[in-house]
């Protein structure tokens, strides 16, 4: 069948046709980007799900508890203009704005969480960093399964950072992770790959930044760690290559989503409420 498109919403709903459904369910199947459409709408609904309406300001619940005891006093001109009709439309109008900015600021704010945290081990790696490869053999993956991984979201790229050529691919901690080691003659690079978001309690130890276009997070030393995590997969550096390569190595990898600022996290929030309820 052809891509869900606007059917995702209402195939996270329960609203599509039983013979729909069991098509779309065969089609997700083989079709990663839906997939990866009907997880986002999921989690954007249970986003809006936790959204409440905001509290007022404890200054205006007191100014309002002092008008009781206030005297009285004569209508001013302002005072009908705010009781008027049109002007009573306008709060409305504002205050309803005011409540979509701030539902869309908390929709907004980056890729929502894919998958279950991970905490890799990064001491073991940096540990097991000076072997032959990046885990034991008996765990190789063929060129050609490594060609199948690039293809489907697991990158096996042959070269990174230039000059630094892959030396094997395997698979460590019961199939779960995709390792891979470059080399160049000097320095070495281990790559990590699994499935899930990056627990942030495991990186206390480590130093927010940017590098090759990603907010990573760096352990330096001998080795060098850097993880981050992009679209549902972490990926963990472990590596004597000087920074520039590194930095080099990280902009050829899938890259994490940059901070947003407030307008753009409003922004991004409305593109989503736009294409959620478009699909409704």
């Amino acid at each position: 069948m052809a891509h869900l498109g606007a059917d995702v919403a209402a195939f996270v709903d329960g609203q599509l046709s039983e013979p729909a459904t069991r098509e779309a369910l065969t089609h997700l199947q083989t079709c990663d980007a839906c997939a990866k459409a009907v997880r986002q709408q999921r989690l954007l609904k249970s986003r809006m799900s936790t959204v409440t309406a905001p509290e007022p300001p404890p200054e205006l619940m007191a100014s309002l508890a002092k008008l009781a005891a206030a005297p009285p006093a004569p209508e001013g001109w302002w005072v009908r203009v705010r009781r008027s009709v049109p002007f009573r439309a306008g709060v409305v109008l504002v205050s309803a704005s005011v409540a979509v900015v701030m539902t869309a600021y908390a929709v907004g704010g980056g890729q929502p969480q894919v998958g279950d945290e991970v905490a890799p081990p990064f001491n073991r790696y940096a540990a097991d960093f000076h072997g032959a490869t990046a885990v034991p053999a008996g765990h190789v993956i063929a060129e050609s399964t490594m060609d199948e991984l690039d293809g489907s979201g697991w990158p096996c790229l042959s070269t990174l950072a230039g000059d630094l050529h892959r030396v094997s691919g395997a698979f460590s901690d019961d199939g779960a992770v995709v390792a891979l080691s470059y080399s160049n003659g000097a320095a070495k690079l281990n790559l990590f790959e699994q499935n899930g978001s990056l627990d942030r309690d495991s990186v206390k130890d480590f130093e927010p930044t940017e590098l090759g276009g990603s907010d990573v997070w760096v352990r330096d030393g001998v080795p060098m760690l850097v993880t981050w995590d992009d679209d549902g997969v972490v990926y963990t550096i472990v590596t004597d290559a000087d920074r520039r390569r590194v930095e080099q190595a990280v902009s050829q990898l899938p890259r994490a989503t940059r901070r947003e600022t407030p307008p753009e996290r409003v922004r991004d929030g409305l593109d989503r409420m736009t294409t959620w309820f478009d699909a409704a």
